[in-house]
């Protein structure tokens, strides 16, 4: 019997989208009620050397702990107008809070930084007045949001230039006693620009990951809002922070053992093909396994369509 032609069609061997590709979503860990302290310690070993020195993370943290207060379970939508403290001596909050002198007072602010969107710069009117009325330092800091890198290297340069200016002066706090100061970091509503600048600052001087730094600032300043942009920014903010502190760690070890390391590593300088790359590397070398096989598998038979006839 004949049953006509044979007819054919064309089906997606994967799943096909229309949109442009994007990045993968950054996604946070959210900390359980009973494991939701965490702990900073300063490590110079972690730290980015031309960022800060030894010497002056000492002065600066004076070698204490940070311990993270959760104010997720007993948090309130109020809250979100006042500013919450994230370390000793480092206060985020939105702008309104410029205007509580009252609040400055008590919690002996030193320094307000004012984070604002560099495209519409506002100049603040009730910042002028606190800098006036207390004697307080007061700054601002742009941000572009196609490098909000630039913005991360600042807010580090100017916390600590003002920690240590005022330890090298021996200013006297508010209250009384003598200490370093306090900053208080502040943007519009204190939950988008303000946050992740703040988290930078953590990551720098700390020598913590972008998943520590943004789950301490978030625990304590629940309305905290890190975009995707905001966190990539940070991704590409934590590898920075990484290398530097490794080649400030390989440079500090014998030149001649260094570069005997990299010759036993590196015995041969052709360029590899990609089969070179599948082959299993000598243990002799001394050298890792390569990481990311997984990438060069089922190349050879997959075709993103394929045409069934029936």
């Amino acid at each position: 019997m004949d049953h006509g032609p044979n007819r054919s069609f064309v089906v997606a061997c994967s799943p096909y989208s229309y949109r442009a590709p994007s990045p993968p979503v950054i996604g946070v860990p959210v900390k359980s009620r009973d494991d939701s302290q965490i702990v900073l310690e300063p490590l110079p070993g972690r730290v980015h050397p031309s960022l800060i020195s030894r010497e002056n993370l000492a002065i600066i943290t004076g070698n204490r702990q940070q311990v993270s207060v959760d104010n997720t379970w007993l948090w309130k939508y109020e809250h979100r107008r006042e500013a919450q403290r994230i370390l000793d001596y480092l206060y985020l909050g939105p702008a309104s809070i410029v205007r509580d002198h009252d609040f400055l007072r008590r919690e002996a602010i030193t320094m307000i930084v004012v984070v604002r969107d560099g495209r519409a710069p506002m100049v603040l009117g009730s910042l002028q007045r606190a800098a006036a009325t207390l004697g307080i330092s007061a700054g601002y800091i742009d941000i572009n949001p196609n490098h909000i890198l630039a913005a991360f290297y600042e807010i580090v340069s100017v916390i600590n230039n003002h920690l240590l200016s005022n330890h090298f002066c021996r200013k006297e706090v508010a209250d009384g006693s003598r200490g370093l100061g306090k900053v208080l970091v502040v943007c519009d509503s204190g939950t988008d620009r303000g946050p992740p600048l703040v988290a930078a600052y953590i990551m720098a001087v700390f020598g913590q990951d972008i998943m520590t730094a943004l789950q301490f600032v978030n625990i304590q300043r629940f309305c905290c809002n890190f975009t995707e942009d905001a966190k990539r920014a940070l991704l590409t903010w934590d590898g920075l922070l990484k290398a530097g502190a490794l080649v400030a760690m390989q440079s500090a070890h014998d030149d001649t053992l260094l570069f005997t390391d990299k010759a036993a590593c590196y015995k041969t300088s052709t360029k590899r093909a990609i089969d070179d790359l599948m082959e299993d590397v000598d243990e002799k070398m001394g050298c890792d396994a390569l990481a990311d096989g997984e990438r060069f598998e089922g190349r050879e038979t997959f075709v993103p369509f394929q045409e069934i006839s029936y």
